[in-house]
């Protein structure tokens, strides 16, 4: 017995508009073929389904016992769909997404504006934490993905390179060296500096042309994250050195900033675990945040041979 599903389709409506006709306008196909493709089903099946009286379907007990059986199966496929579409992304299990805190501010928000034009009903669980935490709570399962710096360990896990951003010089506006189109090594050495934290990747290339230039740094604040650089500087506490995703988000609040004329840069890696596969919409969240980033990378993403 075989029998296909335009068959089964065609003695569905048949069924319900008790007319080959109204049947055949609902189908977009003719009378005649309705009659062909239901006449053959009945063969196939070897079964009598309707009667013809004058000029309506009658239906047999046969045939209404067929119907209820291909309308619990049609329950099934929807059922089956809308099970389908959840596994897209129309109502998935949350994404765990992690950022360090550079890019936690404008970055993210635009990110997730992003992401919701395509998943709007999929819950996020956000983590803004430093580059080692992010890669354990990857490693441990406890997120799908995150975006760190290189400083980060990637042992275990699948991880490639979203940007490469310019350090920037950060200070009020109104300062004396935003006269300047970039900050040179000399320049900085003679002003009170809010730096990173020494274990962090960035700082620790400036501290290695700093030694190679003969020159060293008048450290007034050391602080682990950018964001704090940058409202330090803002306050007048001294002149920063920050990751320019930060610094762009403060510029209507008076925040200048300037590229350092030294070859020093912030790293932007997206990492997942090793062997799990990620979601559609894990994928989906990284281009977003690739698309994020692109007019930073624009203006000071670091070109590569």
């Amino acid at each position: 017995m075989t029998f296909t599903l335009k068959q089964v389709e065609t003695f569905r409506t048949v069924y319900e508009t008790e007319s080959v006709t109204a049947a055949a306008r609902r189908l977009d196909v003719s009378p005649a073929t309705v009659s062909a493709t239901l006449a053959a089903l009945e063969a196939a099946i070897e079964l009598r389904l309707f009667e013809r009286v004058r000029q309506r379907m009658q239906r047999t007990p046969e045939a209404t016992l067929l119907y209820e059986e291909i309308r619990r199966l049609n329950v099934g496929l929807e059922t089956l769909s809308r099970k389908i579409r959840a596994i897209r992304g129309a109502a998935q299990p949350r994404l765990r997404i992690g950022c360090i805190h550079a890019y936690s501010g404008a970055i993210v928000s635009d990110t997730i504006a992003r992401f919701r034009q395509r998943y709007p009903d999929t819950p996020l669980y956000l983590q803004i934490r430093d580059s080692n935490t992010l890669r354990d709570m990857v490693v441990s399962g406890e997120l799908d993905l995150a975006a760190v710096a290189d400083e980060s360990e990637l042992e275990g896990l699948r991880g490639h390179r979203l940007a490469s951003l310019r350090a920037v010089a950060v200070f009020p506006n109104g300062h004396p060296l935003a006269r300047a189109q970039q900050v040179g090594l000399a320049q900085l050495a003679e002003v009170d500096v809010i730096a990173l934290n020494a274990e962090d990747a960035s700082r620790q290339r400036l501290d290695a042309l700093l030694l190679q230039a003969g020159l060293g740094l008048k450290v007034a604040i050391e602080t682990p994250y950018s964001s704090t650089v940058c409202h330090l500087a803002l306050a007048g506490h001294g002149v920063g050195i920050a990751n320019p995703a930060t610094a762009v988000g403060l510029e209507a609040a008076g925040l200048c900033h300037r590229p350092l004329a030294a070859p020093v840069h912030f790293e932007c890696h997206m990492i997942v675990h090793g062997s799990r596969p990620l979601s559609e919409a894990g994928k989906y969240w990284a281009t977003c945040l690739r698309a994020a980033l692109a007019p930073l990378v624009e203006r000071y993403g670091v070109k590569r041979a």
